[in-house]
């Protein structure tokens, strides 16, 4: 998410609640990711959603509610996005290293509020239940339906858990994607390089073993 300081308010009095909720949505958004949260000022969010600031409270119950509505909203609309942003593909490597790949360039254009909403979830368990058990947790769904379809389709082995693969390659991209790129600082390329290198390992691990069928008699 890239963020610039633009006036996305709605005119006071002209707009019903949808609206001005969704103004201070978006204000929030915006002045989290450029401040941090504990910068951010329910006075500069309400001015920049042209809002009141009394609605802050009244509709999230202050500015710890707004993230939380922000964050479960993501969850929302998570699993489309990735839908769309992801169409399966015709090997399993390749399903694999585009996994990757896009994890590491959606996280580092969100880096922004990822930055607020990791470290808030650090402090405050509600946030990280909303991230792991809503976000991520969508993550993982999709992956291991991928996974599956491979699987129905002989390139996984039968044995194999594709769920547990989902989960690995779910912290695979928060590692890579964000604390590699964003908190280390590590550099962008040599990341994308160490997901195909990444992706190789876990296709060999779970492609069928061809050697099984010419077993050795007796």
């Amino acid at each position: 998410m890239t963020m610039t300081h633009t006036h996305t308010g709605v005119q006071r009095g002209k707009h019903g609640k949808a609206e001005r909720q969704q103004a201070l949505v978006d204000a929030a958004t915006a002045v989290f990711a450029e401040h941090g949260y504990d910068a951010a000022t329910t006075r500069e969010i309400a001015e920049r959603a042209d809002c009141s600031e009394g609605l802050i409270h009244r509709y999230f119950h202050g500015k710890r509610g707004l993230l939380l509505w922000i964050l479960d909203a993501k969850a929302g609309e998570y699993t489309a996005k990735l839908t769309a942003a992801l169409p399966d593909r015709d090997t399993l490597a390749e399903e694999i290293e585009r996994l990757l790949a896009y994890a590491q360039e959606s996280m580092w254009e969100d880096r922004d509020f990822m930055r607020v909403s990791v470290s808030r979830s650090v402090i405050d368990p509600e946030v990280g239940h909303v991230i792991g058990h809503h976000l991520n947790e969508a993550r993982v769904q999709l992956i291991a339906e991928k996974l599956r379809r491979h699987q129905r389709a002989g390139r996984i082995r039968e044995d194999a858990d594709v769920v547990a693969t989902a989960h690995a390659i779910a912290g695979i991209n928060i590692a890579c994607g964000f604390f590699a790129q964003v908190v280390f600082a590590m550099d962008r390329g040599e990341m994308r390089r160490y997901s195909h290198g990444i992706a190789e390992v876990l296709t060999r691990g779970l492609e069928p073993d061809s050697s099984q069928s010419s077993t050795t008699e007796g």
